[in-house]
């Protein structure tokens, strides 16, 4: 059973970080340095700060708007003002905002709008401010950062280049360029702008695990193994990324490894749907039935959606083949009990089926009659419970009736062959060989197999030793 991660949520932990930094100091960013002031110094009333604030606009006259003496005394009232409410700022400057006013005032009502949790509203004064001021390096960026927020990846990506193509290249630029890229599956470009955030900020785990999500997304597990091992030295306690691992190992065959991490994760309380899927089905291929059943027991449990049920009837028929059908049985009875009114007509019979299959498997033959019998009562067409029926009253030496339902199947495409060819080995049982090859022949014309081939073979030759 191969199966593999689905993609982790890469939008919250980014978010945050972009929140919090840029909703806060994007006004503490000089042009000419790139530095970014610590948050501890970013508030609104801080002369320190104001004076860098005002101390940027016009430093860098092609990339930063001019503000008048009559505008910078009003930029100096609302900061006051801000650092007390930034809602009655808003309202201030938005009275004082004129069409001739400084790019800068646009700006300025764009940062207050993304600290309060209005990305889109902060997207339409930094779009105003790049009308009037074109080359407005820091009106780029900050755009491209509050349709980040607004998940507008696309645009975002527009607006952050353009501030890059105009000289502001930083980790923080090119971290959350890389970040709209992955949830637009460019994996190529994404990997490109992390491995230059992570080169402006190497410290920056945020921009690490972008690049490592970039890597697994393109399945390059050496170079991503390499990263994950480091970012879980330095966050050891990070779900994610033992995830990551486990895919890896995975990758490279090390399934007892991957199986080991993925325990790391369920001791954690952070497990998937996917990721107990995954477990269960390492322990499936290792034959250790009781651990595979555990697993998926607890991924139904959390599945909401009903997104692992088709691997779960994939299990439970892998149950069968191994003949471990006491937890066959058990698995199909936990989704139908787990899913009941959820489950489409289709599937629930489908784990009515399997539930006879075990029955009679146990030699429980009246209990897998019931069962079925309920089937065929609901769906006289459903194939597999037909053939199942004819099997349980050949058992019990019930001929007529066994051919009877194996006719009625033999109808029915799915399980036209299957029904031909145990209809021909009751007739063997019965040593009608004529017509039991006939049958079988037929199965073989539906759907060839080697040991049915050879079977028939047998057949033909004890006719020949007969006449």
């Amino acid at each position: 059973m191969n199966t593999s991660l689905n993609d982790l949520g890469t939008k919250n932990s980014l978010r945050r970080f972009a929140t919090i930094l840029w909703g806060c100091c994007a006004f503490a960013l000089s042009p000419a340095s790139g530095q970014t002031y610590p948050l501890s110094e970013n508030f609104w009333g801080n002369a320190e700060f104001q004076d860098r604030v005002m101390g940027s606009y016009g430093f860098h006259t092609e990339l930063e708007p001019k503000l008048s003496e009559d505008e910078g005394s009003l930029f100096k009232e609302l900061m006051v003002m801000l650092d007390r409410d930034l809602k009655e700022g808003r309202t201030y400057l938005k009275n004082a905002l004129k069409p001739e006013s400084s790019a800068a005032l646009d700006f300025m009502l764009g940062t207050i709008e993304l600290q309060l949790g209005n990305p889109d509203a902060a997207v339409e004064s930094y779009k105003k401010a790049i009308k009037k001021f074109p080359n407005f390096m820091r009106a780029y960026k900050s755009a491209g950062y509050a349709l980040t927020q607004a998940d507008r990846w696309e645009e975002a990506a527009i607006y952050m280049v353009k501030g890059l193509e105009l000289g502001g290249g930083d980790g923080m630029t090119y971290g959350l360029l890389g970040f709209c890229y992955l949830n637009q599956e460019k994996y190529g470009a994404a990997l490109n702008a992390y491995s230059l955030a992570v080169a402006f900020a190497p410290d920056t785990t945020d921009w690490q695990l972008g690049l490592v999500r970039c890597l697994v997304h393109m399945e390059d597990w050496p170079k991503a193994q390499g990263y994950i091992e480091d970012l879980i030295l330095q966050d050891p306690d990070n779900h994610e990324l033992w995830l990551h691992q486990a895919n890896s190992k995975l990758a490279n065959g090390a399934s007892n490894e991957a199986a080991t991490n993925l325990e790391i994760v369920r001791r954690m309380g952070k497990s998937t749907v996917s990721s107990l899927t995954l477990l269960g089905d390492i322990y499936e291929n290792q034959e250790m039935h009781g651990l595979a059943l555990g697993a998926y027991q607890e991924a139904l449990s959390l599945d909401e959606g009903g997104k692992a049920i088709e691997k779960a009837n994939r299990l439970a028929r892998s149950f069968m083949q191994y003949e471990a059908y006491e937890y066959a049985g058990r698995l199909s009875e936990f989704v139908v009990d787990r899913f009941g009114d959820q489950l489409d007509k289709d599937r629930r019979l489908a784990f009515l089926n399997l539930q006879a299959e075990v029955e009679l498997a146990l030699e429980n033959s009246e209990g897998a009659a019931e069962i079925l019998a309920k089937i065929v009562d609901e769906d006289p067409m459903n194939g597999q419970a037909l053939v199942l029926l004819a099997k349980h009253a050949w058992q019990k030496d019930d001929f007529e009736e066994a051919a009877f339902l194996y006719e009625r199947a033999q109808n029915l495409e799915e399980v036209a062959s299957a029904a031909f060819l145990q209809h021909g080995q009751m007739l063997v049982q019965r040593r009608d060989y004529d017509e039991a090859a006939r049958l079988i022949r037929r199965s073989l014309e539906i759907r060839y197999s080697p040991q049915v081939a050879d079977y028939l073979r047998n057949i033909e030759e004890a006719i020949a030793r007969v006449f």
